[in-house]
């Protein structure tokens, strides 16, 4: 299997990862009988924060290193002939660098952080929000 079309499965994998964090304040509002806003905002951020830590370690972390153990890449190593375990094509060691180089920078926990500041924690405001406003008319 090429490394694109692993990376591809990966994305996919990944997109399906985001279903749980985005449908999660709709499924706690229908759940949850009280009328509490604080309730439902609670546990929606803290559920939204374990899928959250879930979703992006396997995006940044494991299928990249997933990929480097199929494809034999030592992504521990000095040098470029010591990254490469084994042998294979010319496409798929271009895929596996791309990834391996794009990987470089902030690490996951860093990414963690700054999206759920940036973009969970304002979802689950909003929603929460209209969900509330919703049941009380």
């Amino acid at each position: 299997m090429k490394a694109s079309t692993l990376e591809t499965i990966f994305l996919i994998f990944t997109l399906i990862s985001y279903v749980p964090i985005i449908s999660i304040p709709f499924v706690l509002g229908e759940l949850l009988k009280k009328n509490n806003f604080f309730i439902l905002l609670l546990l929606s951020i803290v559920l939204t924060f374990l899928f959250s830590t879930v979703s992006i370690y396997w995006t940044e972390k494991l299928s990249n290193e997933f990929m480097y153990d199929i494809y034999g890449f030592n992504s521990y190593g000095m040098s470029d002939t010591e990254h490469w375990i084994k042998e294979i094509s010319i496409d798929n060691k271009k895929t596996i660098e791309r990834i391996y180089y794009r990987s470089m920078g902030i690490g996951w926990n860093l990414k963690l952080i700054i999206s759920y500041i940036m973009l969970v924690i304002p979802y689950n405001l909003i929603t929460c929000g209209i969900i509330y406003k919703r049941k009380i008319h």
